[in-house]
This record gives structure tokens, sequence and C-alpha cells, in this order.
């Protein structure tokens, strides 16, 4: 137990002097907080009426309805608002006519949507609009964004295990750990324990940052546990296959793409070829991620065969490369 701390501390050490490391630990709470920034909620609308602060109050509830509302304070105020960079569109009434205000380069849906809710409001024939509560309260892209975060984060966790292999063999440490009395066994546990804490750190971290809210949170735990496992298999690929630090960023590539490969082909492909991808480990972790940050839960044998089938094809491949990579690994050097 001595030495397998002994090599977690060595490990913490390290990350806070390479500045490669550092700066993956603190990417995913970086990029949670500019996905939480940009990605708009399903209320927030992307058209912008503008209005001067006499308009008939009740068409001023009745825009709002359907658009986003500014009340400014004058028609000069609201010339100036339509020329800016966006697509704002202004309304104005005079002499009893009601006017919409364009810049000219404005989308036509985004041009004639003023007009239709005014015909609307004021019960004029024309188009008939609805409403509709879909149930959601935020981005159907959100999500997604949650799961592409949650899968970068044990990407990073594996990272770190494969750079401080990296690191032990260009500085010959690894060959010094050959004539101590730790064995190879301990090495991999020290650092695979060290790479799944901080995998699930990451990925727990990193989407408490995002803002994700109302999901179980023991489902969440087990699935950042399994999706650790996977950072920790890919870890040791490149720590065994590269032997310095640009070796290891092409393996992070060409491994990168194997890891991504199946949340990518699951979201891009019908569900009718998804049996093509089920091989892939990474597919069932964003399946058990998908249906937790989509519904908030999942029932436990769901989720548990999720997991399980998940945790056995990752031990299938490992155990296609497991004599190889077992080679590679050498305390010897």
């Amino acid at each position: 137990m001595r030495r397998l701390l002994a090599i977690i501390r060595r490990d913490a050490e390290s990350s806070l002097r390479d500045f490669i490391l550092l700066y993956g630990l603190l990417a995913p709470f970086l990029l949670a907080l500019v996905m939480r920034a940009f990605l708009p909620l399903v209320g927030a609308s992307t058209a912008t009426v503008v209005v001067t602060s006499d308009l008939d109050p009740r068409l001023r509830e009745g825009l709002a309805a359907y658009a986003r509302v500014e009340v400014v304070a004058s028609r000069n105020a609201l010339d100036e608002r339509v020329l800016a960079a966006d697509d704002a569109v202004g309304v104005v009434q005079k002499d009893g006519n009601l006017r919409v205000v364009l810049e000219g380069n404005e989308p036509a849906e985004v041009a004639d949507l003023p007009g239709i809710i005014l015909g609307d409001i004021l019960g004029r024939p024309g188009l008939e609009l609805g409403a509709r509560d879909l149930g959601r309260d935020a981005s159907p892209v959100r999500p997604l964004m949650a799961i592409l975060l949650a899968m970068t984060a044990m990407f990073i966790g594996g990272m770190f295990i494969g750079f401080n292999i990296i690191e032990d063999k260009e500085t010959r440490a690894i060959s010094a750990l050959a004539v101590t009395p730790l064995s190879r066994a301990e090495y991999i546990l020290g650092r695979g324990l060290m790479g799944l804490v901080l995998s699930m750190v990451l990925v727990l971290g990193g989407l408490y940052t995002f803002g994700v809210g109302g999901v179980d949170p023991w489902q969440l735990l087990a699935v950042a546990a399994v999706g650790g496992v996977l950072g920790v298999a890919f870890g040791f690929y490149i720590g065994s296959l590269a032997a310095n630090q640009v070796a290891g960023i092409a393996a992070t590539k060409v491994g990168g793409l194997f890891f991504i490969l199946g949340p990518l082909l699951s979201a891009l492909l019908p569900t009718g070829w998804h049996p093509v991808v089920w091989w892939l480990p990474t597919y069932w972790v964003y399946l058990a991620l998908r249906d937790i940050l989509t519904f908030g839960g999942i029932p436990w044998p769901t989720l548990g065969r999720e997991l399980a089938l998940s945790l056995l094809t990752s031990l299938g491949l490992v155990g296609l490369v497991w004599r190889p990579l077992r080679q590679k690994l050498s305390l010897r050097g």
C-alpha cells in the first residue's frame, strides 16, 4: 500500500509541474463554463422585437409571448437598435397604424414574424398561430453537449496516466523502479487507481460545472466509474506505445478518434444501424449517459446491462492487445 501511495503522490506532483497535464486537469471545467455561457435554453427566443414605450401594452404583451421584446424610449433609439449587428426588428405605432421596421438583411422568417404575430393578436384573418408545451425547459442539444463533455473528461483522465508513464520512460525512472521491490502489477495498479479517481472527479466536476441537475447522482457516479475504467485503459495504451511526448501526442490523436467513434456514430446513424457499433465500449457509456441526462434516471437493471456491456467489450479489446502491450510496459525501460 505504501508503494502504491508513493506512485499516486508522484503522479500528482508531476501533473502540477507539466503544463500540458495541468491544462488538461482544468480543461473540463473551462469547457463546461464556455458551453454553459453560449448554449441557450429552449425558452430563449432567437427573435428580438424592439418597440417604443408608447406602444399599446396589449400589443407588447402579445409580442412577448412569441419573441424577446426590448423597449426603447424613442423612435431614434429604435432605429439604432434595429441597425445593430443582430437580426432585431422594430414595431412602431403611428397614426393608429402599425409598422414593422427592418434593416433589410434579416432572414425571411425573422422579417415576417412580427407581422404574423400582430395579425394574430389583432384577430385579423391570416395564418393561425398556436403553441404547445413540449415539456422541455432546456435545449435539446444540452444533453448531447453534456455527454461530449463527460467523454472528454474521461479521455483527459486517461491521457494523464499515459503521459506520466511516458515521463517515466524519458527520465529513465522506469528503469530505476525495476531494481526496487515494486512489481509490475503494483505499478499498473497505482497508475490505474490514480487515473480512475481523476477521471471520475473530472467527469462529475465538469458535468456539475456545466449545470447538470435533476439526475440520479448514484447512477451518474456509476457511469463515471465505468467511464473512468475506459480512460485508464486508454491511458495505458498511450503509455505502452509511446516512447516520448511527441509519440504520445500522436498516439493520443489516434486513440482519441477511437474513443469518440462510438458516441459520434451513435448520434449520426439511424437506430437500426446501432448494432454496427455495439463492439465499442464507448457506445454503451454514451447510451447510459444519454438516458440519464435526458430522462433524469433509468431503471437500474437497464443501466447495469449497459455498463456491464461496456466493461465486457473493454475487456475483450484489452485481451486482444494485452500481449504486445504487456511486453512494452516493462519496468526494465
